[in-house]
């Protein structure tokens, strides 16, 4: 619930807001998560089993929620019920892609792109001895948000040698390896490395938080054009461009909700885009339907 002392210092309308965003909270829970892929690092037991299966669902979150679910599915398979274990056994990164996920395609990505990406996770694995111990050290006491911190995995990544993936040493680069890895200093929203981040260090019923070490409260919202949309319909922010200022401010404008853990409202506000409730066409969008039509100008016109 939001605090007291916070509700008394909201206008009216943001009182209003934060009401229909508790709302939100409650009405989408762990419950509906089949339709998302944090179901598969949810399907796992051990820690290390689920902070893998998180960066691999993650890493190819992008397009229709169908296709995520299914080639998810398929990278995960040929690495059994202990992908962490699966990783250190593969000792042809190169072979893998080509034989285990011969055929495998996710829009532009192909199973050799995956084969790098798993190669990534087995890498900073070997090298940190966990993914959380990998990706908490780049943390530093004096960041406001996770961007200088996956600005330096990023930068610690692409120093790998992909030469048992990819055949060279550094990613080339129109290599669609790139897109896995991308970093905030360039722009770009990092829909996906957010999304991981939410997934481990965010604890509720539905966020795993296995990762201490990074506060909630410097996570930035997973941004893609469900949020963007949303967002923009919500007041959040009136940026057009889905890219890292708007994600920083549309979380911004969420730590007046809740400083400590503003992006917990990220699950609920994508499923009102996913679901089509929320349309990029005002008119039909299904507005009888959202939790949050009496804070948005747009929902409250369509449903008088």
């Amino acid at each position: 619930m939001i605090a007291k002392r916070l509700v008394s210092n909201l206008s009216p309308r943001d009182r209003l807001l934060a009401e229909r965003l508790e709302a939100l909270y409650r009405n989408w829970g762990p419950e509906t998560c089949q339709t998302d892929p944090i179901r598969f690092p949810r399907s796992y037991l051990r820690p290390e089993d689920q902070e893998v299966a998180g960066w691999i669902a993650s890493a190819f979150a992008y397009g229709r929620v169908e296709t995520i679910l299914a080639n998810v599915a398929r990278v995960l398979e040929p690495l059994g019920p202990h992908p962490a274990e699966a990783l250190h056994a593969i000792r042809d990164f190169r072979r893998f892609g080509r034989e285990e996920l011969g055929g495998f395609r996710h829009r532009f990505h192909d199973g050799g792109d995956a084969a790098a990406l798993l190669l990534v996770i087995a890498r900073a694995r070997d090298e940190a001895g966990t993914l959380r111990a990998y990706f908490e050290r780049e943390s530093r006491a004096d960041d406001r948000d996770v961007s200088g911190l996956l600005d330096r995995v990023t930068a610690r990544i692409l120093s790998i040698d992909f030469r048992n993936a990819l055949g060279s040493r550094a990613v080339p680069p129109r290599s669609p390896v790139r897109f896995f890895f991308p970093a905030p200093a360039e722009g770009s929203a990092c829909k996906r490395w957010n999304l991981f981040l939410r997934w481990m260090v965010r604890r509720d019923a539905l966020d795993l938080g296995l990762w201490e070490g990074i506060p909630s409260s410097r996570l930035v919202i997973p941004t893609d054009t469900h949020i963007h949309l949303v967002g923009r319909r919500l007041g959040l922010t009136r940026r057009r461009a889905a890219d890292w200022k708007t994600a920083a401010e549309i979380t911004e404008r969420l730590k007046r909700f809740d400083p400590i853990d503003p992006v917990r409202y990220d699950y609920a506000l994508c499923r009102i885009g996913i679901h089509q409730i929320c349309r990029p066409e005002a008119r039909l969008s299904r507005c009888a339907e959202c939790l949050a039509r009496d804070a948005c100008a747009t929902g409250r016109r369509n449903v008088a």
